[in-house]
């Protein structure tokens, strides 16, 4: 099974490509509208805990064990401010569990980034999205492959990727195979 995790705050672009490349055993989590605290940073989650940390909500309850049960990690963001979502970010600083105790070793994680304008004018912030990701990588010693990224065009204007990318359904078959191989 492979989670599938929507760091949008909206059930659109992300969302739109995540599903057209899940599988009926895939599972797709969309963050937006979720109970996920902050990370409190009292690293009791270095300590062997029954649920992971010691705050419950959403990523307690849901999160946490589809994660370490998934065999590859599929997430999708649009660019925020030049990053990847809060709301995905605050996920990620929850994950210290899963480096105390090696839950993410050997496993894959997959990238999707989706933002207004081209792959060229983005290029500084997908590259320095791409290094927060292979220093994460290295630290809780997953393997990290970055996918694609898809323009989304102008809020103002069409705001759907599936509509402003030419080869949409090219890319998400080529998306499905590469998931598809071990």
């Amino acid at each position: 099974m492979n989670v599938l995790i929507n760091g949008s705050n909206r059930e659109k672009n992300c969302y739109h490509i995540l599903k057209d490349i899940m599988t009926e055993q895939d599972e797709l989590i969309s963050l937006s509208h979720k109970d996920i605290k902050y990370c409190l940073g009292c690293d009791n989650c270095s300590n062997k805990l029954d649920k992971y940390c010691i705050l419950n909500d959403y990523m307690t309850e849901s999160i946490y064990p589809k994660l370490r049960n998934a065999d590859k990690i599929i997430i999708a963001s649009p660019l925020y401010m030049s990053g990847i979502t809060g709301l995905l970010k605050n996920v990620i600083d929850r994950l210290n569990p899963f480096y105390h105790h090696g839950y993410f070793e050997r496993k894959e994680l997959y990238l999707i980034l989706t933002g207004q304008g081209t792959y060229e004018e983005n290029e500084e912030e997908i590259n320095d999205i791409i290094k927060y990701f292979n220093g994460i990588s290295e630290w809780m010693n997953f393997k990290f492959i970055f996918l694609k990224y898809f323009t989304s065009g102008s809020p103002s204007e069409l705001d759907d990727v599936r509509q402003v990318e030419p080869n949409y359904l090219e890319d998400i078959i080529n998306i499905k195979n590469r998931l598809k191989k071990k």
